[in-house]
């Protein structure tokens, strides 16, 4: 990964708004309609041109392909992986699906604005205001459908998918400024709590077979020259399902094997290519269940990546930037705290974005810090106000690197 040496980097999540066409072919796809694969294969190409161009355009450093052709930071995994199928949700261990569905909420914030998420809440468990659901995504698509996955064979890795993204991603990033590239993939943990084993004789031996399967992903993306990006929303919602002091030793267990497992899927690839996002669950709702990011960030540091991404423009969490004021950032790593809300349409004043950078900067050293997002804003914000937000993050990114480096 490059670090800040004589300015503030910017990057972002990955997941940026499909153009509506592209959308559309999507939609007919998730819902099992005819599609023109044709058609979509060649837009999906001039979509992720588009998105490249225009990330660069606006100045930010580190750029993705928009994550334009997956179902969502997690799901897209299914269609790349053997010995995962589908079971209509009335057919399969209900509760399961309930849990893992609820990793986003836990039980009490549920019964406790239990008036919120029956007004709010969609069918697949989303917290995105109606209102919202209808204007910026068309009518039938299934951004995350309910988790009705279940392994019933060995889980094999099938690369046709993201050697396309891979192609694709390079393709467009020929004659485009950028300091670097990245593509998003998922955590063998954040898949396993998302699928029911039926096949595995023991969580360990289930993780770790999901493990060596997204290995050959990681791999792919690392050969290709461009950074890893690890999605992970298992740590935090473990740990919103284990709440108080009862259910730390059962999470700290757990996190263990999700962290191994991580490892074991980056086994062979430098850390130097690995950044690792932490996320709070993204949706717009309560959050007063979200675990400290105190009882996190050891997990954290047990991970071989380079850079740690946090949520850190949350209203939930801003305030963390104390934590490392007394936490230690190990020698060779850079945080990437989120100092845009990917949450609310409000769009942050530059100079509100330049403060919270600085924040980080004074705690763990500017060369350490890379400004980033909370997390994706696909169909969160409008697309109008996402790009506009990542036009605020270059500002305040330049705002805080004049008091950084003055006369730089």
């Amino acid at each position: 990964m490059k670090s800040s040496t004589d300015r503030i980097l910017t990057t972002h999540t990955g997941a940026l708004h499909r153009p509506p066409d592209l959308e559309e072919l999507y939609r007919q796809k998730f819902a099992g309609e005819p599609v023109d694969e044709r058609a979509l294969e060649a837009r999906l190409k001039t979509a992720v041109a588009e998105i490249v161009r225009r990330q660069a355009s606006i100045g930010v450093d580190v750029i993705d392909d928009g994550e334009m052709s997956k179902l969502s930071f997690w799901a897209y995994a299914r269609s790349r992986l053997d010995g995962v199928v589908a079971q209509p949700l009335s057919a399969t261990k209900d509760a399961f699906f309930r849990r893992a569905g609820q990793t986003a909420s836990s039980a009490g914030d549920r019964e406790r604005f239990a008036q919120f998420y029956a007004d709010t809440e969609g069918p697949n468990g989303v917290t995105t205001p109606p209102n919202v659901i209808q204007m910026y995504i068309p009518a039938g698509t299934a951004y995350e459908p309910p988790a009705n996955h279940v392994v019933e064979g060995p889980v094999k890795y099938k690369a046709d998918e993201v050697r396309t993204d891979i192609a694709t991603f390079k393709q467009a990033l020929e004659g485009v400024p950028h300091v670097e590239a990245f593509l998003p993939v998922v955590a063998p943990g954040m898949l396993a709590t998302r699928y029911r084993n039926d096949y595995y004789k023991s969580e360990e031996e289930y993780y770790f077979a999901i493990a060596d399967a997204l290995h050959e992903e990681y791999r792919a993306v690392t050969d290709a020259g461009f950074v890893l990006q690890i999605d992970d929303v298992s740590l935090p919602g473990r740990r919103r399902l284990l709440p108080g002091e009862s259910g730390k030793a059962a999470f700290d267990k757990w996190a263990g094997l999700a962290v191994d497992a991580l490892n074991h899927a980056l086994r062979g690839i430098a850390p130097e290519r690995v950044r690792y996002h932490m996320c709070w669950s993204s949706m717009n709702a309560p959050h007063t269940d979200d675990p400290p990011l105190a009882e996190l960030v050891h997990c954290l540091f047990k991970i071989n990546a380079q850079g740690y991404q946090i949520e850190a423009a949350n209203v939930r969490h801003e305030h963390e930037y104390h934590l490392w004021e007394t936490t230690r950032l190990p020698d060779g790593k850079i945080l990437m705290p989120g100092v845009i809300c990917h949450a609310t349409n409000v769009i942050e004043h530059p100079d509100y974005v330049a403060e919270r950078i600085l924040r980080y900067a004074n705690a763990v050293g500017r060369a350490n810090v890379i400004a980033a997002t909370d997390c994706g804003f696909r169909s969160r914000v409008h697309p109008q106000i996402a790009w506009a937000k990542l036009e605020t993050l270059v500002e305040g990114a330049r705002l805080a690197s004049a008091k950084l480096w003055p006369g730089g």
